[in-house]
């Protein structure tokens, strides 16, 4: 079998990079575009390789590429002339052919598996490779029987008829370019890869493959970005080594699932302690190790855990130093490749974790899950009734970013009868009980004076440091995920949802003066990293609007609080330093479509 790499195109959606290059050469993560699909076929099998491109761009490529000797491959060059659709120039390779079988990639598209056992096995007909995806409108959606024979294939449908989305790699025999001759332009004036497909539909001689590994098509700057992530991911020397032990003990396969820290705070928290930690001890997922920072108890707390948990690990303050400093600790002291930051107050399903997980290995872009955390009614479970206090309503599901930059959790208040029964994004996710990737944390960490790194801002020492977390992952590129699968219950002590001033200064008035100052110096420390004078005028409007409101009302009631501006004032120096280090690999458009009104 020969292979057939098709870089051609204008990449007009990753204008203006692809106006002084061909958009295969843009590098994802340490290497150009193009290498990537010719690993694909040299791990698949296939040694010979024809790239077709445009005539301004083959020069470089075959600077980059030459003779394919240095990545172990033959490569012949084509030029495709225009823009004539990827029939087109896949008609192009006839010569090459010259009879056999051909496997054709598209070079925008990058793969963690490779194709070897369908190359070695194919001999006639055609081969698609198909993936499950969540917005299967957006791609050509295929239809399979059971006998993995393709039944339908639809170009972005308003009403898919299954999740399974056809990919940029194709397996077909020496037919393919008379199938292509037989085929007329479509509306656009290009010959259509979809056509010379369902002509191989109607021969009953199409079929499709599933696989499970990572893949994306890398054609908008948010794909490129995600793929840099992808690549990154898969590639890593530990997951391929992860992987290939998952090929060989697929048998036990939990011998070889990513481990977990799951790390719990404490201050004075003997009540909650025997409920949380036996929730997580009774985790379906075996592979973690629960570590506990106690900041300073002065209750029950560590005797607790010394004779009902003799087995977890516990770190201890002299002080206390808050949520964030205690969840640091723990981080710098541990290595997982995911870190489960848990409340004290909270108890989890025996699968929270286990589904967790499988939601945030669906992409590597993923920097945190979590799931549908609901009210726990601790009185009601230290009266022993039966339901343990857990009720059917809504903690959170996440967290909302409004155009005021004021933050909420969705779904607060609200009695679950399944609105939130579908995973999704969010702009981020409670600190309640939240699942983070490692690599992601690591990537926005900040290393403080005494050169440690905050993976939560310790200055922010408890409240919004799940928020001001959120939305540095979010600048940073790494998405965060619902799954309802996922259910805790939490006992909330401090919050609540506001819709009007009235609302929030009656949700103040319920609050110690410390919390609301401590919440006030937070969400200004917040907005002095994250906040972006290039937002919209409608987004920098709102958010000054709100910030006066509660201003003037602090300047008559709470005067107290102004003080958080001069505690302000001193951590200039710290606050630019963080601000400064931050990655911001996403546009403020993609932040700005989280905001809502």
């Amino acid at each position: 079998m020969k292979g057939v790499i098709l870089a051609g195109g204008t990449g007009s959606r990753l204008f203006p990079s692809t106006k002084v290059t061909n958009k295969h050469l843009i590098p994802v993560f340490n290497r150009p575009m193009i290498l990537y699909p010719v690993e694909t076929l040299k791990n698949s099998g296939v040694r010979e390789i024809l790239v077709i491109t445009c005539a301004e761009d083959i020069g470089n490529f075959m600077r980059l590429l030459g003779s394919g000797t240095e990545h172990g491959v033959d490569i012949t060059y084509k030029i495709q002339d225009g823009s004539g659709g990827i029939a087109q120039a896949l008609g192009l390779a006839e010569a090459f052919a010259a009879g056999d079988n051909i496997a054709m990639i598209l070079a925008d598209n990058i793969f963690e598996d490779d194709f070897a056992e369908e190359v070695m096995r194919f001999r006639s007909g055609a081969q698609i490779f198909v993936k499950k995806v969540e917005d299967p409108e957006r791609f050509g959606v295929v239809e399979i029987d059971d006998a993995n024979i393709v039944r339908s294939i639809e170009e972005k449908p308003a009403a898919p008829k299954s999740d399974l989305v056809q990919t940029g790699f194709f397996l077909y025999d020496h037919r393919v370019f008379d199938f292509i001759r037989a085929i007329n332009p479509s509306e656009r004036g290009e010959l259509e890869i979809t056509d010379v497909n369902n002509l191989y539909l109607k021969k009953n001689e199409l079929r499709a493959r599933e696989f499970h590994g990572m893949w994306i098509d890398a054609g908008t700057h948010e794909s490129l970005l995600e793929a840099s992530i992808l690549a990154q991911e898969a590639f890593d020397p530990e997951r391929i080594k992860l992987r290939r032990a998952q090929q060989s003990l697929r048998e036990k396969p939990a011998e070889v699932t990513p481990r977990i820290t799951l790390g719990v705070v404490t201050h004075n928290s003997a009540k909650y302690l025997i409920p949380c930690l036996e929730s997580l001890q009774e985790q379906n997922y075996e592979h973690k190790e629960i570590v506990v920072f106690d900041n300073n108890s002065t209750d029950d707390t560590l005797q607790i855990l010394e004779k009902k948990f003799p087995d977890i690990q516990v770190l201890q303050s002299e002080e206390n130093r808050g949520f964030a400093y205690g969840h640091n600790q723990i981080l710098r002291e541990t290595e997982n490749t995911y870190y489960a930051c848990i409340n004290v107050d909270c108890i989890l399903q025996p699968n929270f974790l286990s589904e967790l997980v499988k939601e945030i290995e669906r992409k590597p872009i993923f920097g945190s899950a979590s799931g549908k955390i609901k009210y726990w009614d601790f009185a009601t479970y230290l009266s022993g009734a039966s339901s343990k206090g857990k009720t059917n309503f809504l903690d959170t599901v996440g967290i909302k970013i409004l155009k005021s930059h004021r933050f909420e959790d969705i779904g607060q208040g609200e009695v679950d009868y399944g609105q939130y029964d579908e995973p999704r994004d969010v702009f981020g996710m409670s600190g309640a009980a939240v699942l983070y990737r490692r690599k992601a944390l690591e990537d926005v960490a900040f290393e403080n004076e005494h050169g440690e790194k905050e993976y939560f801002d310790e200055s922010m020492f408890m409240y919004k440091e799940d928020v001001d977390l959120a939305y540095r992952l979010q600048w940073a590129g790494w998405k965060s995920r619902y799954n309802p699968l996922s259910v805790a219950y939490h006992d909330r002590t401090v919050g609540g949802k506001y819709r009007s001033a009235l609302d929030l200064i009656r949700n103040r008035l319920k609050k110690s003066r410390a919390v609301n100052q401590r919440s006030y110096l937070n969400h200004r420390i917040l907005l002095q990293k994250n906040f972006s004078n290039a937002f919209s005028t409608d987004i920098r409007g709102a958010t000054w609007w709100y910030n006066f409101k509660v201003f003037l009302y602090i300047l008559f009631f709470e005067t107290e609080l102004l003080g958080v501006w001069w505690k302000i004032f001193r951590m200039r120096k710290r606050l630019r330093a963080w601000r400064e280090s931050m990655p911001r690999r996403v546009s403020k458009a993609e932040i700005e479509k989280f905001m809502e009104s």
